[in-house]
């Protein structure tokens, strides 16, 4: 049985791998096809307009400036499919403030009258978005500089662990701040930046480890002999086995960055829409629990699989930690 396959099986009998993985399921699949679950605008309309597939998206433009009332009207004679919730995350219900759970308001609705589940699913979108980008951006500068510098040494070497000290030395909510301080109108693509500028620096230095490890092996010592030029060696040799403990960080930093966002959405700097802003929201004096309560019961499920995978795919890549449970079993 090859190391790939025995890491397979592994994860494929894990119990918090399947619990994880279904909890992430439940919060992503609703994030991806949010217009499926919430929207002001049909799903599917055939009828005197011809047929539109996600009016909301396709043409944003017709929507601006209506009423749900007269949006629903457009669409009375067609041919329509509604989502679940005929309710954007920032529209105004015709049932008013605080409506109890109902048809039309699976979760009820806030102070405002804004739908929950229709802001608990974009916020979703919002979160796992942010931490899917950052982490693309951070993967690929960590993994660019962080094989550099292992492999070629020297001052390359000496000036990536320098400036990767430097870096881990700010909390990634203090860089966050300075950008808004910069930029005062965040924007999604700063924060990406902004959490990625942080995160690169973890990556280049497990990387870097990894790679000056695995160039005394035996078998890179062999593609050598063979005649294996240097970029070869990196490429097809090391960086396949650095990249392990890469996909663990990045596991882990999936929960990181979903809770960061929410902090600083929470402080403030964050974007309009976030689980962060929720739960702010309903701390307020005499404001309704429900935003926070259903906010946080998101917030801690998603990090929490989050950090059930990540520890079972750690324990399944290690051999050492994966032999260690067995026998203390």
């Amino acid at each position: 049985m090859t190391h790939w396959a025995w890491i397979r099986r592994r994860l494929a009998r894990s119990l918090r791998i399947r619990f994880g993985a279904l909890v992430l399921t439940l919060v992503v699949l609703p994030a991806l096809f949010a217009e499926l679950v919430a929207a002001d605008a049909p799903v599917f309309a055939y009828g005197s307009g011809g047929v539109v597939v996600f009016p909301a998206i396709v043409q944003p433009a017709d929507q601006q400036g209506m009423s749900p009332a007269d949006i629903s009207a457009r669409y009375e004679h067609d041919v329509a499919w509604w989502p679940l919730v005929r309710s954007g995350p920032d529209t105004e219900s015709a049932m008013g403030p605080l409506a109890p759970m109902c048809r039309a308001h699976p979760l009820g609705t806030d102070e405002l009258g804004r739908d929950l589940l229709a802001r608990l699913v974009y916020g979703a979108r919002t979160a796992l978005g942010l931490a899917l980008f950052a982490l693309l951006v951070s993967l690929v500068l960590g993994v660019l500089l962080g094989a550099i510098a292992g492999q070629v040494g020297g001052i390359w070497d000496e000036m990536l662990t320098r400036q990767v000290e430097i870096v881990e030395t700010f909390p990634c909510i203090v860089v966050v701040a300075v950008v808004r301080a910069v930029y005062p109108e965040a924007t999604y693509w700063s924060l990406v930046l902004a959490i990625a500028a942080v995160r690169w620096a973890e990556v280049a230095r497990l990387v870097r480890a990894e790679v000056v490890r695995l160039s005394h092996a035996d078998f890179v010592a062999a593609a050598r002999a063979l005649g294996c030029s240097r970029i070869r060696i990196l490429r097809r040799h090391i960086l396949p086995h650095a990249f392990r403990p890469v996909v663990v960080s990045m596991m882990f930093g999936v929960a990181s960055v979903v809770l960061l966002e929410a902090s600083v959405s929470f402080l403030g700097l964050g974007l309009e829409g976030s689980w962060g802003v929720m739960i702010a929201e309903g701390l307020a004096p005499e404001a309704p629990l429900g935003p926070t309560l259903w906010a946080g019961l998101a917030l801690v499920l998603t990090v929490g699989a989050a950090y059930l995978m990540a520890d079972a795919v750690n324990e399944s890549v290690d051999a050492r930690v994966a032999t260690t449970r067995r026998v203390r079993r």
